[in-house]
């Protein structure tokens, strides 16, 4: 299970990210656009990605020990070769305390509650900012260039 769990860590976080920066967007369009569909989706949106997080957080611990980044618990050892992975773990736990507050602001939203669409659209921002560094940092560091060695020789041969 924990192999499965560490495997799909990667496809499990595009979601989060996704439905962060259409919040965004969606909360951006609302405050220039007065429709009642921009606000809900904003709303809706702020849920979806507060509960698209707990599978990748889960999926991103046992790929953290799976990689040997997690020796003991959830969080990654200290060492200087982990400088990169810790700053993806800390800012994806940053995204999830952003996120959870900001699904705050979209139940309230749908309550009946007002909120302040400038805060909802800069929240909603931060998050998909955040989320978005997150993944890349993570990405650059299971994905970077020496991820496929064969095609740095196969430019040079082929360079004139």
């Amino acid at each position: 299970m924990e192999l499965f769990l560490a495997q799909n860590h990667p496809p499990m976080t595009h979601l989060p990210i996704a439905v962060s920066m259409l919040a965004a967007l969606a909360a951006v369009l609302a405050l220039f656009i007065k429709r009642k569909e921009l606000v809900w989706a904003w709303s809706m949106l702020s849920i979806v990605a507060i509960l698209s997080v707990v599978p990748t957080i889960l999926t991103g611990v046992q790929a953290g020990k799976g990689r040997n980044y997690i020796e003991h618990g959830v969080f990654v050892a200290d060492k200087p070769d982990n400088a990169t992975i810790q700053w993806h773990q800390r800012l994806g736990i940053s995204g999830a305390l952003v996120a959870a507050g900001f699904v705050v602001l979209g139940v309230r939203q749908l309550r009946g509650k007002h909120v302040n669409p400038s805060l909802a659209a800069a929240v909603a921002t931060s998050l998909a900012i955040i989320w978005g560094v997150t993944g890349h940092l993570g990405g650059e560091e299971s994905w970077g260039p020496d991820t496929f060695p064969a095609f740095d020789a196969s430019t040079e041969q082929s360079a004139p």
